[in-house]
């Protein structure tokens, strides 16, 4: 083989080579930090649209409810021939008398004097405040609040009634709903609890039974109509929840209502009106509108240092938390529409 050849052939040198891996390294390291930092942005960018979209779909469901409160249903001419026409069977000849407007009895959660008469209320907006689980006693809402190791004041709660219709259901036409939203505990990594959003809906079951009925002795026809009193509360009918989770990683949930002039309807001691709070009634059909803020908290650490930090609410409220999360508030206001006048 020809040794000129390989004197001709040129190689790296240590030093070269050295130098090569440096470059690579340095290189690397700036791809990394790069990678680094593009990562970490993304993932808090994630956080606050996660939390931005929680507040946004919990806020959307709770605009149209609080729209409907109050809401009345009247049934037209042509509802009440139609419905006479599919009933005649067992009520003839002119089939049920329905009425144009529901026959439902309501509940004023109060009058009837008896111990937890306010489950029964049909009042359009009823809030309670600093008021976590379901239906719960103030007593049974602070164990809540301390399984869930929450030392803030939180959350409101909110029923809502409203009407509505459906000429298929021949022994009860009418309907009434009751949707509730309220915080509760929610169990978490490692059997630690946290706060997050629950619905219940509750349908009115009044329905229509073999007394409502009138025989003419003389003719023998047969006149049904609707009862004009009873009923209950139940969560078995096909637009019922029992409890559904909404939205989870709630940290307060706050309702503030008022009147056509702006005003927040409120006693001394801060209770909103309620069928419990004597005082205040005969201002449960006053509510023009409500004042809505719900904060969330991301679900991991999103800062990188541990600092104490402090969210203001709408009212006598506020957060005040030492850890790594991100809280983020939204704030709107609702116009009830069928109760407290015209406001807007």
């Amino acid at each position: 083989m020809n040794k000129e050849y390989f004197k001709n052939q040129k190689g790296l040198t240590l030093v070269e080579i050295l130098i090569g891996i440096l470059i690579t390294t340095l290189m690397m390291g700036a791809l990394y930090t790069t990678y680094n930092v593009v990562n970490n942005t993304y993932s808090q960018v994630s956080e606050k649209a996660k939390i931005s979209r929680s507040s946004r779909d919990l806020v959307s469901m709770l605009m149209r409810d609080i729209r409907m409160a109050g809401f009345k249903y009247y049934a037209g001419s042509q509802t009440i021939s139609k419905f006479a026409e599919d009933t005649k069977e067992g009520c003839e000849p002119n089939g049920i008398v329905l009425p144009n407007k529901s026959y439902l009895s309501f509940e004023s959660g109060y009058a009837r004097g008896e111990i937890n008469e306010e489950k029964l209320s049909h009042n359009p907006v009823v809030i309670r405040k600093n008021r976590i689980g379901f239906q719960t006693s103030p007593d049974d809402s602070d164990k809540i609040k301390s399984d869930a190791n929450s030392t803030n004041k939180c959350c409101d709660q909110i029923e809502i009634v409203y009407e509505d219709f459906n000429q298929n259901d021949l022994d009860q036409p009418f309907k009434k709903y009751r949707i509730t939203y309220y915080a509760d505990k929610k169990k978490g990594e490692k059997n630690i609890f946290r706060l997050a959003v629950y619905k219940t809906v509750e349908s009115w079951k009044q329905e229509r039974g073999d007394s409502d009925k009138l025989t003419n002795e003389e003719t023998g026809d047969v006149t049904c109509f609707f009862p004009a009193t009873g009923g209950q509360w139940v969560t078995d009918c096909p637009q019922c929840i029992k409890k559904d989770l909404v939205r989870d990683h709630i940290e307060d949930m706050e309702f503030i209502p008022f009147d056509r002039d702006g005003l927040i309807i409120r006693d001394s001691a801060g209770n909103y009106p309620a069928p419990e709070i004597d005082k205040l009634r005969d201002r449960l059909f006053d509510i023009a509108g409500v004042d809505v803020r719900l904060t969330f908290r991301s679900k991991d650490d999103f800062y990188k240092e541990t600092q104490k930090r402090e969210v203001v609410g709408l009212d006598d409220r506020k957060i005040e938390a030492e850890d790594r999360l991100l809280r983020d508030s939204v704030i709107v206001t609702v116009n009830t529409r069928n109760i407290g006048g015209t406001l807007f």
